[in-house]
């Protein structure tokens, strides 16, 4: 479902990866928005690297979570994670070289990427954790991160 503002609302009912999700979102819709209006190289580039950076950011705070709260497919989604970053990473360097062009095809493949990635996978973390557990024990660590958001302290 999207919202008024166009970007499809992910949530796996956990606030903060519920956060990251929409982030990630927007910086894919400013992607589109970009490539539409024909704008520089360069500040496609930069998004793409924005986007790579806090996609691996917000693994590593996943897999925290998953493994501070024991959550049995780890290992599972821990793979899917870096074969993920590693495509980003050279989706990113391709442009970069400018051997890559970023067309609505392949937008709409990074789009549906996320949206895959967040309606499967991580909608089951937030389905296992919500699941009658008791409080993350990091919760109430919250600290600023590198984003300049609330992250939790891991």
């Amino acid at each position: 479902m999207k919202s008024a503002n166009g970007i499809r609302e992910l949530s796996v009912g956990v606030r903060i990866l519920d956060c990251d999700h929409r982030e990630m979102s927007e910086t894919i819709m400013e992607l589109h928005a970009n490539e539409l209006a024909g704008r520089e190289r360069s500040l496609t580039a930069s998004l793409l690297r924005k986007l790579a950076h806090f996609t691996h950011v917000h693994f590593a705070l996943e897999e925290g979570m998953m493994a501070a709260t024991k959550y049995p497919a780890m290992v599972l989604h821990s793979l899917k994670h870096q074969r993920m970053i590693e495509q980003l990473q050279a989706t990113v360097a391709r442009y970069s070289r400018r051997g890559l062009t970023l067309t609505g095809l392949s937008l709409g493949s990074l789009d549906d990427w996320h949206t895959d990635h967040v309606e499967r996978d991580d909608l089951d973390f937030g389905l296992w954790l919500n699941e009658e557990r008791p409080p993350l024990p990091l919760e109430g660590q919250l600290r600023r991160g590198p984003i300049g958001r609330d992250r939790l302290g891991l």
